[in-house]
């Protein structure tokens, strides 16, 4: 199995540093079932953590060896009785399966978007469809990219300009992006320069391509594939917000199918 987070897992934390701005929407659904939560694309356990630190029971999902390396790191730190209630499995959200049904399936910040094919959508959602509880819910959460669609920078992106507590390594980051809209793909060169106490510099570069959805498109492909849309938004305060390029889908299985 491929690990597209291999080089990227290591940068992972200062690229998307202490960001929970989508905490709040998360735990509002989580905080109205008792049950375990599944989490598809936990990372290093931006949204996991904070999650179980407030109670709840999380079964993370993640294809990538190296960020799981990363998330038991920074779970290693955490008390017992955190640590029991997350249980870290590695998986291809095409195709997992835990014998178990959710009340709550999470599938946050852009997991979804990875999945460059329809027929790698199709496999997902049956795999969500199958892992759903009677009158469970799934939250998804995708990323449409309005600016870059409209203007892409010519030039480099500084994403990142910090200091690593562990190593105090400087790190400085960069996205090079180019846009494929007749396929609607976004591929994302990511640089990264990191220059050690002594003064050592060294580079590390490497590529991720996402998909990206229109509204119309994802009503469809969710219908298609079994699911009806309970709620939709465009900001993790559950409203609506043209301009946002996040998109919030509350989806339920279908009477019918």
């Amino acid at each position: 199995m491929l690990d597209i987070y291999a080089d990227f897992a290591a940068f992972y934390d200062m690229y998307v540093g202490d960001w929970l701005g989508d905490l709040s929407f998360y735990l509002d659904y989580a905080e109205q079932v008792e049950s375990s939560i599944l989490e598809i694309g936990a990372g290093s356990g931006r949204l996991t953590l904070p999650l179980v630190k407030a109670g709840k029971s999380i079964v993370a999902i993640e294809v990538s060896a190296a960020m799981i390396d990363v998330l038991k790191s920074h779970l290693c730190n955490e008390p017992p009785d955190v640590q029991a209630r997350i249980q870290v499995i590695n998986a291809d959200m095409c195709a997992f399966d835990l014998g178990n049904k959710y009340k709550l399936i999470m599938v946050p910040f852009d997991a979804f978007n990875y999945l460059l094919t329809s027929q790698a959508q199709k496999e997902a959602l049956e795999r969500l469809k199958l892992h759903l509880a009677p009158q469970g819910r799934i939250l998804i959460d995708v990323f449409l990219p309005l600016k870059r669609i409209e203007r892409c920078p010519a030039e480099p992106v500084q994403r990142v300009d910090t200091v690593d507590a562990i190593t105090n390594n400087k790190i400085r980051g960069w996205n090079v992006y180019s846009m494929d809209k007749y396929r609607q793909i976004e591929t994302r060169q990511l640089i990264f320069e990191v220059t050690t106490p002594s003064g050592k510099v060294s580079k590390k570069e490497f590529t991720l391509r996402r998909r990206y959805f229109y509204p119309s498109e994802l009503e469809k492909l969710f219908s298609d594939n079994g699911f009806s849309i309970e709620d939709a938004f465009r900001n993790y305060k559950k409203e609506c917000q043209p301009d946002s390029e996040q998109l919030q889908y509350v989806l339920r299985r279908s009477a019918c199918k």
